[in-house]
This record gives structure tokens, C-alpha cells and sequence, in this order.
């Protein structure tokens, strides 16, 4: 499976294999904190994976335009998303490798048949032509943040627990989300 390369490396860990990234964004005036978890999709993480699934509340499956094999493994780490994340994950999928379309394997209208056929964004990148990737990584961030939005104005509007105030001081402060790329 295609392994997603960053342009960020304000924090590098290697994890046995597993890159482990931070990267803090500005989405609608405020600081949004990323942990970036990226496995590569490799099948040996696989049983790590499904425990920081649990946690997850956005994933990114990428797979490579230019390796017919690494796109038809979205589909089982689609299932194993299914089984182990939280229902309610935000989820995106990634063709990398756009800039190499004489090399394309898979086209953008498989790609995005597949996105539909789950309810699933889709966008193409380039990792190495950084094509795409703030987009990705924006959009992901502000579906989860309307996600949770919505959740606290449904659980203030149900009564439970009364309205939530946000004073300046909490405003500054940065929320925190959790990315797992496979």
C-alpha cells in the first residue's frame, strides 16, 4: 500500500515502522492539533492499527494511482475500519501519486466510484508535488470539527447538561484530533 509521504516534520518518531507526526492547523480562527499516525497499510501493523482505530476520529486511506494492488486493499481496510473504529469516523480516500499519470493504474473515476459507493470524500494528491494534501487534511479536520459541533449542540439542545459556555480562555486553547493514514 502506497506510504504517504509528508511535508511537515515538526515531530518525527518512528514506532517500529510506524511514522507518528504532529501537525497544528488554523480552521475557522482556531488551533486545530493533528496526530498523524501513518502505518503505511502495511499488513504486519495491521493488529496495531485496530487499537488506535478506537481512537481515531478521522482516517485517510491512501492508496497508490500507479498500484492496482494497493487500491484494492482499500477495501478490506475498509472493512477493518467497520469493525474496529468508532461508527461515527470521519473518512477520506486518497489516490496518491497524481503527478505520475503516465504511470496511472487506476483511474479518478474508480477512485471516486469507490468514495460513493462508501460515502466516503475522495480527493487525488501528490505527496511529492504537495497537490492536494492541505486540501485533504483541511477538509478532513473540518468535518470532524462540524461533526463534533453538531454532537455538543445535540446533547446541550437534549437537555443533557445544560448549554456549553466557551470562554475566551478555552478558545485559545487547541483542540486535539487524532488521523490514522493506512
Amino acid at each position: 500500500m502506497e506510504h504517504f509521504l509528508f511535508i511537515y516534520h515538526k515531530i518525527h518518531v518512528s514506532l517500529a515502522g510506524i511514522d507518528f507526526k504532529i501537525r497544528t492547523i488554523e480552521l475557522d480562527g482556531k488551533k486545530i492539533k493533528l496526530q498523524i499516525w501513518d502505518t503505511a497499510g502495511q499488513e504486519r501493523f495491521r493488529t496495531i492499527t485496530t487499537a488506535y482505530y478506537r481512537g481515531a476520529m478521522g482516517i485517510m486511506l491512501v492508496y497508490d494511482i500507479t498500484n492496482e494492488k494497493s487500491f484494492d486493499n482499500i477495501k478490506n481496510w475498509i472493512r477493518n475500519i467497520e469493525e474496529h473504529a468508532s461508527s461515527d469516523v470521519e473518512r477520506m480516500i486518497l489516490g496518491n501519486k497524481c503527478d505520475m499519470n503516465e504511470k496511472r493504474q487506476v483511474s479518478k473515476e474508480k477512485g471516486e466510484k469507490l468514495a460513493i459507493d462508501y460515502g466516503i470524500k475522495f480527493l487525488e494528491t501528490s505527496a511529492k508535488s504537495s497537490i492536494n494534501v492541505e486540501e485533504a487534511f483541511f477538509t478532513l479536520a473540518r468535518d470532524i470539527m462540524t461533526k463534533l459541533n453538531r454532537k455538543m449542540n445535540d446533547s446541550s439542545s437534549s437537555g443533557a447538561g445544560g448549554p456549553v459556555k466557551i470562554t475566551e480562555n478555552r478558545s485559545k486553547k487547541s483542540s486535539f484530533f487524532r488521523c490514522t493514514l493506512l
